[in-house]
């Protein structure tokens, strides 16, 4: 809340509204001191596949349906909206030295490579991810609305003489509602690691957290609505299982947002060797998230969704305060008077007492930045001074190439090279054999000079896959290796029940486990296509071989 609302200036009611396919539109409006005062609720449709309202004529009648239930005047409303989750991702690998509007760009162009942001610009919000100590780049994670969304809600709330002051998202409000309800409490101290699963008709999203900082995000599109009864619960467990199976936490948080799935039954499912809480922002929830005040009644308390409780909690509760836009002007402001004994307070004279105030703060600031300011016009005059000798330097050394011809070959830059680069090599054979389990068939591998990897195989059970690509991981800590498929070889069920003996060619499930997306992968064996055509000798790739079973030369995909 602002400091204006907080002491009676004006800036009129705040009043937070958030939507969501579970629970509709919701509509909080807190006191000035922070408090509920009032809660409501109505139903709105929302497209699943566009992540967008269904209609914003329908919002309209609901927003104005809102006010009219609490008896609130648009007109002095500041609205602060919170949507459901368009799009989170992470981009990693960014140069320190790119500036904020070098990365925004950055973040933009991957935007507009969905299929949301394609038809619509989006509406960008990046943060910084939780830095390694010993790390040479920066990873950042982005989220993005509709634009289009936004400036269509700002003309209906100008309309009605609001203002909207803020817009977030889901996922955040949510983050937000699990620390101020205390659910999450014993999750979110330093240093604790844990993780979120948020379910919604989408599919679901797992964030790996550390406290209060999100450090990593993985999101499995399902078609929830597509399936019935327990198919849901089956297809969210076989999907879930490889990514809960691989996280170190010590606790997982459970969170539904669709009507289509309990929480609670989805819990008892899964396997999961950690605490295991769960959190119901649908139709199952049996009992209000937190107490409330007696100012909303006991059976609207149970309506209120953790989105709506999260929105409303206040800012610096979380390491990022997610909002889509810019200010776009002030509210408007009813003069007021406060009387302290016989002194009668007016914003204009509270100004003036607020400036007095901060020209005496600031003095000792403005004398210490006059030093700086005198420190860093000489640094800047050395360094002018330090760049022109750099620069005939580097003239001198040009003309002294051009006299000379071609500089000498560095035998030591060459064998320092290829030194590297074998190291990098040994270290993928050796980290190989020593982590695969004995039913493990590897039918291809793969490394090359600059780190990447790519080992494709068969075994006879999942778990087999998760001890091999565990081991990986473990002995190879720097490659980011990731378990890009895991599935059922075709015809593998028939083979399994009439084989009595483990072989390559009977091992039911296909893996494959990689360190480049799939851009690369596609460039690389296109590559390595063009060159067998072009060449008869053998390209640089190395068939594997296990301490369990030979595997099978050629084509990678020829096991399968």
């Amino acid at each position: 809340m602002s400091l204006n609302n907080l002491f009676g200036f004006g800036g009129g009611t705040d009043v937070y509204v958030t939507i969501s396919p579970a629970c509709g539109m919701e509509m909080i409006e807190l006191d000035k001191h922070g408090n509920v005062k009032s809660y409501a609720q109505t139903p709105i449709d929302y497209n699943e596949a566009l992540r967008e309202i269904a209609n914003y004529d329908d919002f309209k009648t609901g927003l104005e349906t809102l006010f009219k239930m609490r008896n609130i005047n648009p007109a002095k409303a500041n609205v602060h909206l919170s949507l459901p989750t368009v799009w989170f991702g992470t981009k990693e690998g960014l140069p320190l030295l790119l500036d904020d509007n070098a990365i925004t760009n950055i973040v933009i162009g991957e935007l507009e490579q969905s299929f949301i942001f394609k038809r619509k610009e989006p509406l960008p919000f990046w943060f910084d991810a939780l830095a390694s100590s010993n790390s040479d780049s920066r990873n950042v994670f982005y989220t993005a609305i509709q634009a289009d969304a936004v400036n269509k809600i700002r003309e209906i709330l100008t309309a009605m003489g609001a203002t909207l002051i803020s817009v977030e998202c889901s996922l955040f409000a949510a983050l937000k509602g699990l620390n101020v309800t205390g659910i999450a409490a014993e999750q979110m101290q330093e240093g604790h690691s844990w993780s979120l699963m948020i379910i919604n008709n989408s599919g679901f999203q797992m964030l790996g957290m550390q406290g209060k900082r999100i450090l990593e995000y993985y999101e499995e599109p399902l078609p929830l609505k597509s399936y019935e009864g327990e198919e849901i619960y089956s297809a969210i467990e076989n999907a879930a299982q490889i990514a809960l199976m691989s996280t170190p936490s010590s606790s997982l948080i459970i969170l539904s947002e669709t009507d289509l799935v309990s929480a609670e039954i989805l819990a008892g499912r899964l396997q999961f060797g950690g605490q295991t809480l769960f959190v119901e922002d649908n139709q199952f929830r049996k009992e209000p998230l937190m107490e409330m005040s007696l100012n909303v009644l006991s059976d609207d308390q149970i309506k209120v969704s953790l989105h709506s409780i999260g929105s409303i909690t206040p800012a610096g509760l979380m390491p990022v305060d997610v909002n889509f836009i810019a200010e776009k002007g002030k509210a408007k402001v009813e003069v007021a008077v406060i009387n302290i004994g016989s002194l009668e307070l007016t914003p204009a004279k509270a100004s003036v007492l607020v400036t007095i105030l901060l020209a005496i703060l600031m003095t000792p600031m403005g004398i210490g930045c006059w030093f700086t300011n005198d420190l860093a016009i000489k640094t800047q005059e050395k360094n002018m001074e330090l760049d022109n000798q750099i620069t005939q330097l580097d003239s001198q050394l040009k003309e002294f190439e051009k006299e000379k011809g071609d500089t000498a070959f560095d035998a030591i830059a060459e064998i320092e090279r290829v030194l590297k680069n074998n190291r990098t090599k040994i270290m993928a054979y050796a980290a190989l054999g020593e982590s695969i389990p004995k039913d493990i068939y590897l039918t291809y591998f793969m490394t090359t000079d600059d780190g990447k990897i790519n080992i494709k195989g068969c075994a006879d059970s999942v778990e087999d896959v998760y001890v091999f690509f565990k081991n990986l991981k473990d002995s190879l800590i720097e490659s980011k290796l990731r378990l890009s498929k895991l599935d059922l070889k075709a015809g593998s069920l028939d083979t399994v029940v009439n084989s009595t003996v483990s072989t390559i060619d009977t091992a039911p499930y296909i893996f494959e486990i990689t360190n480049m997306n799939d851009a690369q992968l596609k460039s690389f064996f296109s590559k390595l296509a063009d060159g067998n055509k072009s060449k008869s000798s053998t390209p640089a790739v190395t068939p594997a071989a296990t301490p369990a079973s030979a595997a099978t030369a050629g084509n990678p995909e020829d096991a399968q």
